[in-house]
């Protein structure tokens, strides 16, 4: 009788845990058997399948036979699959207790889950069915499972399955041995049908030059590399014989017909994604790329927007950008609104386009930070003064712009004190304004001109100011054409300019337009540069104007003329202009313009007087044979330089042409003996240099004061060095001379400083100990105190009153010098030289 299934299923979870385990192996062993014997086919031709692509079998089969095959053989497989499923069957648990009780005597599983049904109620069968079951126990103890026994061999008598699975592993071990592709890849290549296909390819990102990223050559990195490249990046991707390449980005909009890569393919990174490059089906290449933004730049102003002195904008800034300034542009604007539309501008303007410049951007490799000042001379632009809006804007190389935000304030340029230049310059600006102002404009300029004699300074500027007002008249047609408007401008700002500077030849006009020009800033204030301008200019016009006193002076009475005249020391004369100056820059105008008349009302009071020369003679022609001492042992070691000079370059070009041995030799042989000849020269003239100066101590006269014995001492030492320089000449040693000529030179500098310093106080009749200074000036003596003597000697503070030209010529050599001790490839023998130069002067 067949037992219920869940009463069957309660019995069988009754049993031992052991004894359940093995009917669940019985059975899986008893599945795998079904398995092989139904699939075996499937497994066979699949293996097959799996190891013709391993060994790829295709790449020797021409396209379509190789997808031809594996299309078969999948087929092939698909049928045996098909077949195997209809044939399997999972074994059930009563086919396992069978199965399992093979192995055991009296099927004593099947016993165990088995129940009586005879004598239910009879107690001696109940006792029989227990014995029973206690004996089935025992022997369920001992049933195994056993493995599964396919026994395919009837099935298969050729072994087809064996030689699958021969074939299959020696593809395992040795079929990809070479290939650069995975079997995945072969799968996608014939999925696509481009198995026979070749692919070959290059790639490379190339930032942009301006953010200094080197190129990445994208071959060299890993498949699926994540890269981080700056904006405007521009990938490049090569294919070598092949258009089966598909690009798929999503960093650059691609057209239908750029997403095919054909020879070469170029496109700029706009935004953070992938770049994927395929083959049909398969990945050859995949990058990842984040995007680096480019920053805009910032760009503020560091400082007020000034003027220099003759009218320039000076416009300081400060500019970064993450990767480098490019560029940038200063506009100037009208600002309409706030003009004052009075005389000459109440016409509307004939021109309003926005002036505009350059900003001067460093020359040099980093312009990631930019703190400059620039600098455009608007001076004789129609609009200075007016009231516009200042906009400077900066931009990089990706073309991102910045601007500050604007300025409005009066445009900067050439400030006019004087009242008459600037009506001209007023004038001026009407007729560039509206040329339709030019009979107003002639009706002023001939009131301006109408007594000249009283308004104008200037009979230069006079004249070109009638120059246009007979233009204008003899122009009855308007408006006036643009060159005759240019024209006219020019000459009116000329006229201008001659009126404010001035071009005086006469040192007390020059000193009293100087004056003049000084008085009309303090009323009408002006910019601390403007001020150092002026005083600057009132500096040089005092010193002219006493030169020319100097020059002009009567012989008198020198007792009578220390009595009645007034002598004013060179340090009154400037701490009353260093006063002037500061008070006006503290904007304490009323009490610099008292102390502007105090000084103007001492130098009109000035008189020079001359006494007799015959006193100081002796010492003015002393003065002078050490001048020409001075001179001729800077010409004596400026010589000694050059060839040294000529030395170290005949020595480099030695050793360049040293392949040429026996010409060298006899090129060094005339060389050193040349140099021997030229040391013995300069030796010879150095010791009658030294002679001249021994004789020139002998000429001195005993003078016991401070000044004549530091003057005494100073000749000495310059005599001494002026023998170790002829010694070291002797020996060759011209860097060593060169040190004692150059210390030659300076001592006797300083001896002739001290050497005037006595003449002076003998000629001022100071106590001969050097001690003081009087108070006043003697012969041959401006009211200063300086000597007006023209035999190149040093006036009473140690000072030369030099020309424009001298200063320009000292100027220039010692810019010549500080150039050349900066160029550090020339020979260290002159660097030194010259930084000994540097130190000492």
């Amino acid at each position: 009788m067949v037992q219920p299934k869940a009463h069957k299923n309660r019995l069988i979870a009754s049993l031992s845990r052991s004894l359940r385990v093995k009917i669940r192996l019985s059975g899986l062993a008893l599945t795998v058997e079904r398995f092989a014997r139904a699939f075996w086919p499937c497994m066979t031709m699949f293996l097959a399948f799996v190891s013709m692509l391993i060994w790829q079998v295709h790449a020797v089969l021409p396209y379509p036979f190789d997808l031809g095959l594996y299309g078969v053989l999948g087929a092939v497989v698909l049928i045996f699959l098909w077949v195997g499923i209809r044939r399997f069957s999972r074994a059930t648990q009563d086919e396992a207790i069978v199965r399992l009780d093979q192995t055991g005597r009296g099927n004593p599983v099947t016993a165990l889950i088995d129940r009586q049904f005879i004598g239910v109620d009879d107690v001696d069968a109940k006792l029989l069915w227990q014995l029973h079951q206690q004996r089935m126990a025992k022997q369920a103890d001992l049933v195994e499972v056993r493995a599964p026994h396919i026994r395919l061999a009837k099935r298969d008598p050729w072994a087809l399955r064996l030689i699958a699975l021969l074939f299959f592993g020696s593809a395992i071990f040795f079929g990809r041995v070479g290939s650069d592709q995975s079997l995945t890849e072969t799968l996608q290549d014939l999925a696509s049908g481009t198995t026979g296909v070749t692919v070959s390819f290059e790639a490379w990102a190339e930032p942009p030059a301006y953010t200094g990223f080197p190129v990445i050559y994208l071959n060299a990195l890993a498949k699926d590399t994540a890269l981080e490249l700056p904006v405007g990046t521009q990938l490049i991707l090569r294919s070598y014989g092949t258009s089966a390449l598909k690009i798929i980005s999503d960093v650059a909009e691609l057209a239908d017909d750029q997403q095919i890569l054909a020879e070469e393919r170029s496109f700029k990174i706009s935004k953070s994604g992938t770049v994927t490059l395929k083959k049909g089906f398969r990945t050859v290449a995949h990058w990842g790329i984040t995007m680096i933004p480019d920053a805009p730049p910032s760009v503020e102003l560091t400082g007020e927007i000034t003027r220099t002195v003759q009218g320039s904008i000076q416009l300081p800034y400060a500019a970064r950008d993450d990767y480098g300034i490019t560029g940038g542009v200063v506009e100037i604007k009208l600002d309409m609104d706030k003009l004052d539309r009075r005389f000459g501008l109440i016409l509307k303007p004939e021109n309003i386009d926005p002036i505009t410049f350059d900003l001067p951007v460093p020359f040099r490799a980093d312009v990631k930070d930019i703190k400059e000042t620039v600098v455009e001379d608007l001076a004789k632009h129609p609009w200075a003064g007016l009231p516009v809006e200042i906009t400077l804007r900066v931009n990089d190389a990706a073309g991102n712009v910045t601007a500050i935000d604007p300025v409005y304030m009066p445009m900067p340029g050439k400030r006019f004190f004087d009242t008459l230049a600037a009506a001209l310059v007023e004038q001026r600006r009407d007729i560039l304004w509206n040329r339709d102002n030019i009979d107003r404009v002639d009706m002023i300029l001939k009131t301006l001109t109408y007594l000249p004699d009283d308004g104008f300074p200037n009979q230069k500027a006079y004249l070109m100011v009638r120059s246009v007002i007979r233009r204008i008249g003899y122009t009855p047609m308007r408006p006036i054409g643009d060159k005759m408007l240019d024209d006219m401008a020019e000459t009116l700002w000329r006229a201008a300019l001659l009126i404010e500077d001035g071009d005086l030849s006469d040192a007390a006009a020059r000193l009293k337009r100087a004056q003049e020009r000084l008085s009309e800033a303090i009323k009408n204030g002006a910019t601390k540069d403007e001020i150092a301008e002026l005083m600057e200019e009132l500096r040089k016009a005092t010193d002219e104007y006493i030169r020319q006193l100097a020059e002009n002076a009567q012989p008198q009475d020198q007792q009578a003329d220390n009595q009645n005249t007034q002598q004013i020391s060179p340090d009154m004369i400037q701490e009353m202009m260093d006063k002037i100056q500061e008070l006006m820059e503290q904007g304490r105008m009323d009490e610099a313009q008292a102390l502007l008349n105090q000084l103007q009302q001492m130098l009109e009071n000035l008189q020079i007087t001359q006494g007799g020369k015959a006193q100081d003679g002796q010492g003015q022609e002393g003065a002078e044979g050490l001048q020409d001492t001075l001179r001729q042992q800077q010409d004596l070691a400026d010589e000694n330089f050059q060839q040294m000079q000529e030395e170290f370059s005949k020595n480099q070009e030695g050793q360049e042409q040293g392949n040429q041995p026996k010409q060298g030799e006899q090129a060094d042989k005339g060389d050193g003996q040349q140099q021997g000849d030229n040391q013995g020269d300069l030796a010879d003239r150095q010791e009658a240099l030294r002679d001249l100066m021994e004789q020139q101590l002998g000429q001195l006269g005993e003078d016991n004061s401070e000044a004549g014995t530091a003057a005494r001492e100073a000749l000495k030492e310059a005599e001494r060095k002026m023998g170790k320089a002829r010694d070291n000449l002797e020996q060759g040693q011209g860097a060593d001379a060169l040190d004692d000529q150059a210390d030659a030179v300076e001592a006797l500098r300083q001896g002739m400083r001290q050497l005037d310093r006595a003449n002076q106080q003998a000629r001022q009749g100071q106590p001969r100990d050097g001690q003081g200074d009087s108070e006043t000036a003697g012969p041959d003596a401006d009211p200063l105190g300086r000597s007006t003597a023209r035999k190149g000697t040093p006036d009473s503070k140690g000072k030369f009153l030099q020309s424009d030209e001298q200063l320009r010529r000292s100027k220039e050599i010692l810019e010549e010098i500080r150039r050349r001790s900066g160029e550090r490839n020339r020979p260290q023998l002159e660097l030194d030289y010259l930084d000994r130069l540097l130190d000492r002067f």
